[in-house]
């Protein structure tokens, strides 16, 4: 393969991109804590739109309140979010590319000083980095978060967004 296929196009699931060029998700802390974006925020993305790139993959999207590792960043969760997202993703695509959001559940990778609540998993088995050891997870529960999943990437794609990455890294819920 040559290396000048990067600046080439390419088609994935009926979504033409303009190259091949990858921005892959970055936590920057940059959002509001109610999950919507700042300036900044928005600015950092548009300036690597603008440099070039032909796909950004924002970073974490809290599919719900008490979902997020940090308090300041992006979420899903609720309708409200929308059009501020809407908002960011017009501004990516005025630069020339295409963006995708990233949504996640950080489980038991988080804490009770973060979200104000126990942290939850499928078992109660603590992550020996973190400082709490997390509340084991109902059969509804956990249908529930299979709900905001969905429901996060719908808002998504509402949203603008091009795409939607579930990020199932790091001992993540997912």
């Amino acid at each position: 393969m040559k290396l000048t296929r990067i600046f080439e196009p390419i088609t994935i699931n009926k979504t033409e991109f303009k190259n091949r060029m990858v921005v892959s998700a970055m936590v920057t802390n940059y959002c509001n804590e109610d999950g919507t974006p700042t300036e900044k925020f928005m600015a950092y993305h548009e300036h690597k739109a603008k440099g070039g790139y032909g796909i950004i993959i924002t970073e974490d999207f809290a599919v719900t309140r008490t979902a997020g590792a940090s308090k300041t960043l992006a979420g899903l969760w609720e309708d409200r979010q929308v059009e501020p997202w809407r908002v960011f993703t017009d501004r990516i695509h005025k630069a020339g590319a295409k963006t995708i959001a990233q949504i996640y559940h950080a489980g038991r990778e988080t804490s009770s000083q973060i979200t104000g609540e126990q942290p939850i998993a499928p078992s109660a088995i603590k992550d020996p980095t973190m400082p709490e050891t997390p509340r084991e997870m109902s059969v509804n529960e956990i249908r529930d978060l299979e709900k905001a999943f969905v429901d996060a990437a719908l808002r998504a794609k509402a949203a603008g967004f091009d795409g939607v990455e579930v990020h199932g890294a790091h001992g993540y819920l997912i």
